[in-house]
């Protein structure tokens, strides 16, 4: 590859990231929530299918 689309490529990976990374610590919130509470996390998914 050339160097622009390498330093291209680059970029759409970073900026991917940046907008996923909100995302993730949202569901590891949710994730930690479920474990205090202690619902397993099959548990949690037959729960939010039969709402």
């Amino acid at each position: 590859m050339t160097p622009a689309l390498l330093i291209a490529r680059d970029c759409i990976i970073y900026w991917v990231n940046v907008w996923i990374a909100p995302v993730e610590c949202v569901f590891d919130v949710i994730e930690s929530e479920l474990a205090r509470r202690g619902v397993a996390a099959e548990e949690a998914d037959r729960l939010t299918r039969t709402a």
